[in-house]
């Protein structure tokens, strides 16, 4: 049962995306057979460049027959689902579906779901999606983990705070409010180790938490001071929040933001970074040391 990085396959969906970003680069000399799943022809000739060796594969994860085609011969899947779309749950039952007859009639060991940090806020529409998927996953008879990040901090707009001469960050819900952010390195540690490892993870779920609960007014202060300039917060108005998601309906889109600028802007999304720090070996990934690092990263770009 245990892994075989020469002929078991890896499969990652949404693979061009932000959380396969830093786990990509863990898995691609480990893993000799790595299919990625991916949507648009330009993500599906990006990662052909950019990860020759691996096996690239354009697919409809919402259609029975092409959740089929991924799982084919699979031995483990880290299934990430598309964000904020409007069928989220029934893709995700779908691809569980097509995981459940791979495990039962071929080569599936371990089904790992990405889902989110307290699935259970039902006034979330996106979390209760996930709510509802992890539920079909506990019930489905297969060896799973699930994953439980949080907000996620890579997305804080370090570069463009430091290129500006006098920055402004638009906050869109109360800058007090605290998070618990999720920083993609430790997130990508932490999959790897799942993968990694296989049945010491059957039937977990983890949260997924790097820092302890930490407002974006917060955030600001300690940037401003690492490059000691200051940095104006402004709120912006959120009722009618623009968003780049691509789901097949813009009034769902609309809902699901509005119903999560509302929540974060009373109630924050908070956990606790310990079971992070047990899963990956070490002390996740402070505040203060990302914005350090990001700004380090920024200066060298410009040398």
């Amino acid at each position: 049962m245990s892994v075989d990085f020469e002929t078991d396959i890896l499969l990652l969906t949404c693979a061009s995306g932000k959380q396969c970003s830093q786990l990509i680069p863990l898995l691609y000399n480990q893993w000799k057979h790595l299919r990625l799943v991916v949507n648009t022809v330009s993500s599906e000739e990006s990662l052909k460049t950019k990860w020759p060796n691996a096996t690239v594969v354009r697919a409809d994860m919402s259609r029975s027959e092409d959740a089929r085609r991924l799982l084919s011969g699979v031995t483990t899947v880290l299934y990430i689902g598309p964000s904020v779309h409007c069928h989220e749950t029934e893709i995700g039952y779908t691809m569980i579906d097509a995981a459940r007859h791979e495990f039962q009639h071929g080569t599936l060991k371990h089904f790992i779901y990405s889902s989110v940090l307290h699935p259970q806020i039902r006034k979330l529409m996106n979390h209760d999606c996930k709510r509802y998927v992890e539920e079909y996953l506990i019930e489905s008879g297969l060896d799973y983990t699930i994953l439980q990040p949080s907000h996620i901090l890579d997305q804080f707009p370090v570069e463009k705070l430091l290129q500006s001469e006098d920055p402004v960050f638009p906050a869109s819900f109360d800058p007090q409010v605290k998070f618990s952010f999720t920083i993609l390195q430790d997130l990508a540690e932490a999959f790897a180790h799942i993968i990694n490892e296989r049945e010491k993870h059957y039937l977990a779920e983890y949260t997924a938490c790097s820092t302890a609960p930490t407002s974006y007014a917060d955030l600001i202060a300690m940037l401003s001071e690492e490059i000691d300039k200051p940095i104006q917060i402004i709120k912006r108005n959120s009722s009618n929040p623009q968003t780049s998601f691509k789901t097949c309906w813009l009034e769902s889109t609309r809902d699901t933001i509005h119903r999560l600028l509302l929540y974060y802007n009373i109630y924050g999304i908070k956990g606790n970074p310990n079971v992070l720090g047990w899963l990956i070996g070490r002390t996740p990934t402070t505040v203060k040391e990302f914005l350090r690092q990001k700004i380090l990263d920024v200066n060298k770009s410009q040398t």
